[in-house]
């Protein structure tokens, strides 16, 4: 009967089934997909946007907010896509993609995944703004990939705007080595050719090893045999001597005369210089750079930090004075002439490379050469107007002062990289951190916090002059000297 039953239940279903698929068929009914409030927003921004709408909320905070929170959540690729669509946007204008761009580079960086950024990497890298930390990247992503001769254009490409960007020098020696292009033995070639010197029989000066490269340029040490000394030979990189780069070099030698005209302790002395080799001869500092005591010996003594401020504002006053702006201070381009905790040590000013002479107003830039009032210098020490290439000022050396002091004080520099990148200024930036103002009395602790908001104020029409920075310092010098601080 059980058995009966269960046939009789079977054969029934069957049956049921039967009747219901002869009914008339319904629609089915499709999964409801609900989006996130941010995806809903973003969605709702880029239907707006494709009317020529709301093109101005595109890379502002909200923007921002809503991809962030997609990307706290855990949709991590979702919210790169989103940033993405917007890139791709014809409305979204020229400077804000450039933003986007730089933002979802480190966000697949962030993901360990730069295969989807490296359309926007090579966009980047043709902007004087992001060449350094864009080539950067792409050298880094070929050279994982076992691509040696991408990896290494790229990697040459970020020393010659920035000669001691970190780890860059020794992954260059490691791939040219692997290549069979390590440097020859005799220093006979270089850049400038075999003979650019009259290194053979009888030259005055001779090539020993390569001390550095930057954009415009590689320095060697060399022995100068007339004068039995040691210097510092600069050979011009050969594209400079090119017919379309004429104006470009004959600039150069300006500025170098320039240089050597701005006789002052505290600024590199020029020695020689010689237009048909494209090479000037300076005096050689063998005390290494700023950057490479920071990096060694940590965050310099309150006295010794402030000795090396006050030197620094009194040779940017002589330039100053000239009408002439650096443009690039940064410690690798403070250096000493010997040991920098010898006594007497001075730090000395160097490379007036990118300097803006009083002439540059006005002038037509030759082919191919970029006008002077681009933003150029070093993106880590750049003033708020500098990033934005505004005009070319004083205040702007002032503001990488500050920059440099707060490093030697605290041995580390004022901004995380996000927020380096981010361009975002703030009046107090150069805070210095409770450790530092515990070990110096409170009057002068109160007068360098002081100083260093005057000179890294966000507004330059709110920094003082050169002059007023210098007198000040002297000020602050002196007391750490009377109060015999370290």
């Amino acid at each position: 009967m059980s058995e009966r039953r269960n046939w009789r239940n079977l054969f029934g279903l069957l049956g049921r089934n039967k009747q219901q698929a002869a009914l008339p068929a319904q629609e089915e009914l499709e999964p409801v997909m609900l989006r996130s409030q941010e995806e809903s927003w973003l969605s709702k921004l880029n239907t707006d946007v494709s009317e020529s709408k709301r093109i101005k909320v595109v890379g502002g905070h909200e923007f921002w907010s809503r991809v962030d929170s997609l990307w706290k959540k855990g949709h991590e690729r979702l919210a790169a896509q989103w940033v993405s669509k917007f890139i791709a946007m014809p409305a979204t204008p020229d400077d804000v993609v450039t933003g986007l761009r730089t933002r979802l580079v480190e966000m697949h960086d962030d993901r360990g995944d730069l295969s989807l950024a490296i359309e926007h990497l090579e966009a980047l890298s043709a902007l004087d703004d992001h060449a350094v930390r864009s080539n950067y990247l792409l050298a880094e992503y070929y050279r994982r990939r076992g691509e040696e001769a991408l990896a290494l254009r790229h990697y040459e490409a970020v020393l010659a705007r920035d000669v001691d960007y970190p780890n860059v020098r020794v992954r260059v020696e490691r791939l040219r080595a692997a290549r069979g292009q390590n440097a020859p033995a005799t220093m006979g070639e270089t850049i400038a050719g075999p003979d650019a010197l009259g290194v053979s029989g009888g030259a005055r000066y001779r090539l020993v090893r390569e001390l550095g490269r930057g954009a415009t340029g590689v320095v060697y040490l060399a022995r100068d045999a007339e004068l039995e000394r040691d210097v510092a030979v600069k050979l011009l990189h050969p594209h400079l001597a090119a017919s379309s780069r004429a104006d470009a070099l004959a600039r150069f030698f300006d500025e170098a005369r320039v240089s050597a005209s701005l006789r002052h302790p505290n600024i590199v002395a020029i020695l020689d210089l010689d237009e048909r080799a494209r090479r000037i001869v300076m005096e050689l500092a063998a005390g290494g750079t700023l950057r490479d005591v920071l990096r060694d010996r940590g965050p310099r003594p309150i006295r010794r930090a402030l000795e090396r401020h006050t030197q620094i504002l009194s040779a940017l006053g002589v330039a100053h004075v000239r009408g002439i702006v650096h443009r690039d201070l940064k410690p690798a381009n403070l250096m000493f002439r010997r040991d920098p905790d010898a006594p007497g040590a001075e730090v000395i000013l160097g490379d007036f490379g990118i300097a803006h002479l009083p002439d540059d107003e006005g002038r037509s830039p030759a082919k191919g050469e970029a006008r002077r009032k681009d933003a150029v210098g070093t993106l880590a020490y750049m003033s708020p107007e500098q990033r934005q290439a505004k005009n070319v000022e004083p205040a702007w050396d002032l503001y990488a002062a500050a920059v440099v002091l707060f490093e030697m004080l605290t041995g580390r520099h004022p901004w995380t990289r996000g927020v380096l990148l981010s361009g975002e200024r703030h009046d107090n930036d150069f805070t210095l951190p409770e450790p530092v103002m515990n070990k110096i009395p409170q009057e002068l602790g109160y007068d360098l916090q002081r100083h260093l908001d005057a000179i890294g104020a966000t507004i330059s029409a709110d920094r003082p002059s050169t002059q007023s920075a210098l007198e000040d310092a002297r000020t602050l010098r002196d007391f750490a000297i009377a109060e015999a601080l370290a």
